[in-house]
């Protein structure tokens, strides 16, 4: 199988950030399913740690041309959403991560990495919390200071130059996977955290009913965006080698909005991205009284930790 970048775009092949070694065991090739952006991409596995990443892959300065700014996480305030149902399942969403974190951690300050426009960090200032962020977007980061007055430094967590030790509770809302250097970045994560801090980590659950199912058409794979994959034994051994302790792992979010984006990539792999099977799902499942009726379904899968999306909270000891 073959990979391609357009002409646009430099790329380069890189070791695994964990371990170092530069083999790896190719899983599969796909394209850019979410954005229809060109290009064919290599997903390997690492043979030495177990970690998964594209590679070859975009460089650091080119893999911006696969986030527009339409893309999901850099939408704006809650407030601003037309539809009172809207505002209110995205308003539940972001509360259920503030409430997931003050579990094991009631307050004191926070950085989330990678707060895009600040919907995360708003609710926690809300709960009363010191807040910090870290963007490399500079126009999400410029939402979010202009819009919540939230401190956001733009670039990448070790450019912040944050002092170390001064943290309580670190997260990476589905940011890790994206990042060129995963390893490194929660090695400096774990320096900022205070001993005892909360470490929170959400990324595409290598174990989920979509993964196993659906393969390469499961959205959290969503290459090109996505360099760095972490299955959980693999994952478990680089949070104790950084000298952090596991509490919990959960669902944090149900799978739904996940899965109707993976049956639509399926459909289109299927019927092709002019059929109007994909379009007519996707406006069915959109329907109040649809997702009514597959709520037990997905709770379930959250319950038993097979949602598409997994959180893992681990403490530095």
């Amino acid at each position: 199988m073959t990979y391609s970048f357009p002409p646009e775009v430099a790329h380069e092949f890189a070791p695994c950030d964990r371990c170092g070694t530069e083999e790896g065991v190719e899983l599969f090739t796909g394209p850019d399913r979410l954005h229809y952006l060109p290009g064919q991409f290599r997903v390997v596995t690492c043979p030495t740690c177990g970690w998964i990443r594209q590679n070859p892959r975009p460089t650091a300065d080119a893999i911006g041309y696969y986030y527009p700014m339409d893309y999901a996480n850099f939408i704006g305030a809650i407030e601003d959403e037309p539809s009172r149902l809207r505002q209110w399942d995205r308003r539940y969403g972001i509360l259920k991560r503030r409430r997931a974190v003050e579990r094991f951690q009631p307050g004191g300050r926070v950085l989330d990495v990678g707060c895009a426009t600040g919907l995360f960090l708003h609710e926690m200032q809300l709960g009363g919390w010191e807040v910090q962020g870290v963007e490399p977007t500079a126009e999400a980061a410029a939402y979010a200071r202009e819009r919540f007055g939230l401190p956001v430094a733009v670039g990448r967590l070790r450019e912040a130059a944050l002092p170390a030790a001064s943290f309580d509770a670190i997260t990476f809302w589905d940011v890790l996977e994206h990042l060129q250097t995963p390893w490194a970045d929660l090695q400096e994560a774990v320096r900022l955290l205070k001993p005892g801090g909360l470490l929170v980590v959400r990324i595409p659950n290598q174990e989920s009913w979509e993964a196993r199912h659906f393969g390469p058409l499961w959205l959290g794979w969503d290459l090109p965006r996505h360099l760095y994959f972490f299955p959980r034994p693999a994952l478990l051994a680089a949070l104790e080698e950084l000298g952090l302790t596991l509490v919990d792992s959960r669902c944090v979010a149900t799978s739904y909005a996940a899965f109707m984006l993976t049956l639509q990539f399926y459909l289109e792999e299927r019927y092709g991205r002019e059929a109007p099977w994909p379009q007519r799902i996707q406006r069915v499942g959109r329907w109040l009284p649809t997702r009514v009726t597959l709520a037990p379904l997905f709770w379930l899968l959250g319950k038993t930790k097979q949602a598409s999306m997994i959180t893992y909270f681990a403490r530095r000891r």
